[in-house]
Protein backbone atom coordinates (compact mmCIF):
# COMPACT_ATOMS: atom_id res chain seq x y z
CA UNK A 1 0.00 0.00 0.00
CA UNK A 2 1.33 3.41 -0.75
CA UNK A 3 2.24 5.75 1.74
CA UNK A 4 -0.33 8.22 0.29
CA UNK A 5 -2.90 5.22 0.36
CA UNK A 6 -2.38 4.14 4.04
CA UNK A 7 -2.86 7.96 5.06
CA UNK A 8 -6.20 8.34 4.03
CA UNK A 9 -7.53 4.92 4.35
CA UNK A 10 -10.40 4.04 6.19
CA UNK A 11 -11.19 7.98 6.78
CA UNK A 12 -14.64 9.26 8.07
CA UNK A 13 -15.77 11.94 6.41
CA UNK A 14 -17.04 14.79 8.67
CA UNK A 15 -17.94 18.27 9.88
CA UNK A 16 -18.12 20.27 12.49
CA UNK A 17 -21.24 22.19 13.75
CA UNK A 18 -19.05 25.36 14.25
CA UNK A 19 -17.70 24.85 10.25
CA UNK A 20 -21.20 24.64 8.92
CA UNK A 21 -23.49 27.21 8.13
CA UNK A 22 -26.78 28.12 9.44
CA UNK A 23 -28.08 26.03 6.05
CA UNK A 24 -25.54 23.34 6.01
CA UNK A 25 -22.66 24.77 4.09
CA UNK A 26 -19.47 23.86 4.81
CA UNK A 27 -16.01 24.27 2.83
CA UNK A 28 -14.46 20.92 1.28
CA UNK A 29 -11.11 22.27 3.33
CA UNK A 30 -12.72 22.14 6.96
CA UNK A 31 -14.11 18.63 5.98
CA UNK A 32 -11.14 17.26 5.34
CA UNK A 33 -9.64 19.24 7.92
CA UNK A 34 -12.61 17.68 10.40
CA UNK A 35 -11.71 14.21 9.07
CA UNK A 36 -8.31 14.12 9.63
CA UNK A 37 -8.44 15.75 13.06
CA UNK A 38 -6.30 18.99 11.60
CA UNK A 39 -3.39 17.34 9.91
CA UNK A 40 -2.20 19.62 7.59
CA UNK A 41 -0.57 16.82 5.21
CA UNK A 42 -3.89 14.27 5.53
CA UNK A 43 -6.01 17.38 5.24
CA UNK A 44 -4.74 18.53 1.74
CA UNK A 45 -4.49 15.08 0.65
CA UNK A 46 -8.47 14.20 1.43
CA UNK A 47 -9.37 17.63 0.16
CA UNK A 48 -7.77 16.81 -3.21
CA UNK A 49 -8.82 13.50 -3.64
CA UNK A 50 -12.62 14.93 -2.57
CA UNK A 51 -12.00 17.71 -5.34
CA UNK A 52 -10.93 15.50 -7.73
CA UNK A 53 -13.87 13.18 -7.22
CA UNK A 54 -16.55 15.82 -7.02
CA UNK A 55 -15.20 16.82 -10.39
CA UNK A 56 -14.75 13.58 -12.39
CA UNK A 57 -18.31 12.91 -11.25
CA UNK A 58 -19.73 16.30 -12.44
CA UNK A 59 -21.06 17.23 -9.17
CA UNK A 60 -23.22 20.42 -9.45
CA UNK A 61 -23.84 21.40 -5.77
CA UNK A 62 -20.75 23.34 -5.37
CA UNK A 63 -21.16 26.78 -4.09
CA UNK A 64 -18.57 29.46 -3.93
CA UNK A 65 -19.46 33.53 -3.40
CA UNK A 66 -19.58 35.87 -5.88
CA UNK A 67 -16.50 37.34 -4.83
CA UNK A 68 -14.68 34.23 -4.13
CA UNK A 69 -15.48 33.39 -7.96
CA UNK A 70 -13.90 36.43 -8.50
CA UNK A 71 -10.82 35.90 -6.23
CA UNK A 72 -10.26 32.18 -8.04
CA UNK A 73 -10.91 33.84 -11.71
CA UNK A 74 -8.39 36.43 -11.37
CA UNK A 75 -5.80 33.88 -9.69
CA UNK A 76 -6.38 32.06 -12.73
CA UNK A 77 -5.45 34.51 -15.02
CA UNK A 78 -2.35 35.45 -13.67
CA UNK A 79 -1.55 31.43 -12.97
CA UNK A 80 -3.52 28.99 -13.95
CA UNK A 81 -2.67 26.06 -11.72
CA UNK A 82 -5.22 27.40 -9.00
CA UNK A 83 -7.23 25.23 -11.30
CA UNK A 84 -4.79 22.33 -12.77
CA UNK A 85 -2.73 21.68 -9.80
CA UNK A 86 -4.78 20.07 -6.97
CA UNK A 87 -2.03 17.48 -5.80
CA UNK A 88 -1.80 17.33 -1.89
CA UNK A 89 1.78 18.99 -2.51
CA UNK A 90 0.25 22.35 -4.45
CA UNK A 91 -0.78 25.29 -2.65
CA UNK A 92 -2.97 25.88 -5.11
CA UNK A 93 -5.22 23.00 -3.10
CA UNK A 94 -5.68 25.27 0.03
CA UNK A 95 -7.30 28.03 -1.97
CA UNK A 96 -9.64 26.21 -4.00
CA UNK A 97 -11.10 23.62 -1.25
CA UNK A 98 -11.43 26.87 1.12
CA UNK A 99 -13.72 28.81 -1.50
CA UNK A 100 -15.28 25.36 -2.75
CA UNK A 101 -18.67 24.69 -0.18
CA UNK A 102 -21.14 22.13 -0.27
CA UNK A 103 -24.21 21.12 1.81
CA UNK A 104 -22.55 18.83 4.46
CA UNK A 105 -25.61 16.38 4.25
CA UNK A 106 -25.48 16.62 0.38
CA UNK A 107 -22.03 15.73 0.02
CA UNK A 108 -21.67 12.49 2.69
CA UNK A 109 -24.65 10.99 0.64
CA UNK A 110 -23.17 12.02 -2.40
CA UNK A 111 -19.70 10.41 -1.34
CA UNK A 112 -21.44 7.07 -0.17
CA UNK A 113 -23.81 6.23 -2.91
CA UNK A 114 -20.99 7.50 -5.73
CA UNK A 115 -18.73 4.75 -3.83
CA UNK A 116 -15.61 7.64 -2.88
CA UNK A 117 -12.31 6.24 -1.22
CA UNK A 118 -10.46 8.68 -0.02
CA UNK A 119 -7.17 6.55 -0.61
CA UNK A 120 -7.94 6.50 -5.09
CA UNK A 121 -6.42 9.17 -7.34
CA UNK A 122 -9.24 11.21 -8.95
CA UNK A 123 -7.43 12.91 -11.69
CA UNK A 124 -9.58 14.88 -14.10
CA UNK A 125 -8.52 16.65 -17.26
CA UNK A 126 -8.08 20.27 -17.84
CA UNK A 127 -10.66 20.40 -19.69
CA UNK A 128 -12.87 18.40 -17.29
CA UNK A 129 -11.83 20.79 -14.82
CA UNK A 130 -12.58 24.27 -16.65
CA UNK A 131 -15.95 22.64 -17.92
CA UNK A 132 -16.77 21.92 -14.08
CA UNK A 133 -15.86 25.12 -12.51
CA UNK A 134 -17.26 27.37 -15.03
CA UNK A 135 -20.92 25.34 -15.28
CA UNK A 136 -21.59 23.73 -12.56
CA UNK A 137 -20.28 25.96 -9.41
CA UNK A 138 -23.29 28.14 -8.47
CA UNK A 139 -22.89 31.20 -6.94
CA UNK A 140 -24.12 31.60 -3.39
Amino acid sequence: MAEDTYKLADIEIVAKKEDMDEDGFVSIWNVASASTDADPERTKALASAILGFLCKKDCDFVVCSQSGLDYLDQWFEKDNKILYQWKPDSETIDVIAQHAEVPFRALKSYLSNQKFKPAANYNPTRAIRREWFANKWCIG
